[in-house]
Parts: C-alpha cells; sequence; structure tokens
C-alpha cells in the first residue's frame, strides 16, 4: 500500500524535491562529521601546484556516437571544468556533486540523454554519468576508498557497444546518488581528465609514486538480468578483495 508521502510526491515541483533531497543530504553530512573532510574546489595555486604532479593512473574510453554526443561532450566540458585538478589530501573526501555543483541550464548545462527508472530519457546534464562512471573506475585502479556508488538499474549495451566493463558505471543524480571515494593513500592526488573528439580520458595525478591495483568484473547471468561481482587485487595482496556487487535488469526490448 503507497503512503500517502508516495501519493503526494508527483504534486511536488521537480525542483523543489531536489532541493529538499539535496538538503537532507547536506544534514546528514553535517551530523556525520563528514562535511569537515569534503573537498569543495581547490584555490589556483593549489591547482598550478597539482598540475605538476605526473599521471600515475590513466583511463581511456570512446565517447560512442549516440545522437546527442555534441550536448554530452558540453556537459562533461563544464564538469570537467570544476574537478581538474582539484588536491584532495590524505582522509579527505572527493564528491562528485559538491564540485561539480547542480547541473542547471543557468549555469550553462543543455538537455542530454539519461537512463532515468531504466528507460532512456532527456534532461539538462545528460552524459555526466560516463564522467563519474570513469572518476569511479579511476577511484578503484588508484587503491582509494570508494564510499557510496551506485550502478545502472538497467544494462542498455551490447558487448558491441559498451565503452566500459559493465559493473565499471557511477550513476549519478544531483541531491539522490553521488559519487565518493576518501584518499587513503598517505600524500593528496588530484584527477585530470581529457575530452577529445572521440574520446574521454581520465587520470589519478600524484606527487609521489603509485602502483595501480588491478580491478576485475566476474559476469554472472540471471534470469532477470546480470550480477557482477567487483574484484580489487591492491600490489603486492596475496588474494583479491570484493569491494561491490552491482546487479543489471534486462532492457524490456530484450526480455
Amino acid at each position: 500500500m503507497r503512503s500517502w508521502i508516495d501519493l503526494l510526491r508527483p504534486l511536488v515541483p521537480v525542483p523543489a524535491r531536489v532541493w529538499v533531497a539535496a538538503s537532507r543530504r547536506g544534514l546528514r553530512d553535517w551530523r556525520s562529521g563528514a562535511r569537515r573532510a569534503l573537498v569543495t574546489g581547490s584555490p589556483e595555486l593549489a591547482r598550478a601546484e597539482a598540475r605538476t604532479w605526473p599521471k600515475r593512473v590513466t583511463v581511456s574510453q570512446p565517447l560512442g556516437n549516440a545522437p546527442q554526443v555534441a550536448s554530452k561532450k558540453h556537459n562533461l566540458a563544464l564538469a570537467i571544468r570544476e574537478l581538474r585538478d582539484v588536491r584532495v589530501g590524505p582522509e579527505e573526501i572527493f564528491s562528485f556533486w559538491s564540485l561539480v555543483g547542480q547541473p542547471t541550464k543557468r549555469r550553462g548545462f543543455v538537455p542530454g540523454r539519461n537512463l532515468v527508472g531504466g528507460r532512456l530519457e532527456t534532461s539538462i546534464g545528460g552524459g555526466l554519468c560516463q564522467l563519474s562512471g570513469l572518476t569511479y573506475l579511476l577511484a578503484l585502479r588508484g587503491g582509494l576508498l570508494v564510499l557510496e556508488r551506485h550502478a545502472h538499474s538497467v544494462d542498455i549495451y551490447t558487448e558491441e557497444t559498451r565503452f566500459a566493463p559493465l559493473g565499471s558505471d557511477a550513476t549519478v543524480a544531483y541531491g539522490y546518488k553521488d559519487l565518493r571515494f576518501r584518499n587513503i593513500l598517505p600524500f593528496p592526488i588530484a584527477l585530470r581528465f581529457e575530452l577529445g573528439e572521440d574520446t574521454l580520458t581520465g587520470s589519478v595525478c600524484a606527487p609521489l609514486p603509485l602502483e595501480p591495483c588491478s580491478v576485475e568484473f566476474a559476469v554472472d547471468e540471471e534470469p532477470d538480468g546480470r550480477r557482477v561481482t567487483t574484484w580489487l587485487r591492491r600490489p603486492g595482496a596475496t588474494s583479491p578483495e570484493r569491494v561491490g556487487v552491482s546487479r543489471y535488469a534486462r532492457p524490456p526490448q530484450a526480455a
């Protein structure tokens, strides 16, 4: 039976719902103490220093050729500007939305393709999930501690059209779903991204050497979809550690 809150939710304007969700998350961060550790940006002097750090881990992905790829690249460029070369010190927390901010038309973001509720839709800021997914994969390979990550509900790709391993995605929705990691390394790191004509490349940069971790995605077929277990092997470790399990329903047309 649906609660009265569920019945009233469709009557509340979307901007108001997003504001409430973001406010509740901010309150949780304040109560838990996470707010003090959140990185909210870096002054230009700190970014200039981070730009001198070598790339220690690098991952590149194709952008694809969807009809809205131009809008996607536009939104990616705006978000990359906020994330690039931001210093994340030891024990500090990287939050995708704390740095990128709300993707609105006023801030220059445009409509792009998004996967919402298992369906492809067009919304402001569409396409940013490739950047958050790439950041998630960089965090894993960099040996950082992922605190929050959400998989997409449906796998809409085939093996021929997939631009990243199944299980390496990280969907984000402002106010609701974030991507967060803690820097558990004894030195600072920064992320650097390059948006090419057909590719998106991301790197973990650091002032000291960083040996990448290896990441494996074990896919199990299930009657209603797929289950993906993510295994992380740190340098020198005798066995891998399980860092997450994702479940993907099959697209309605493939059912």
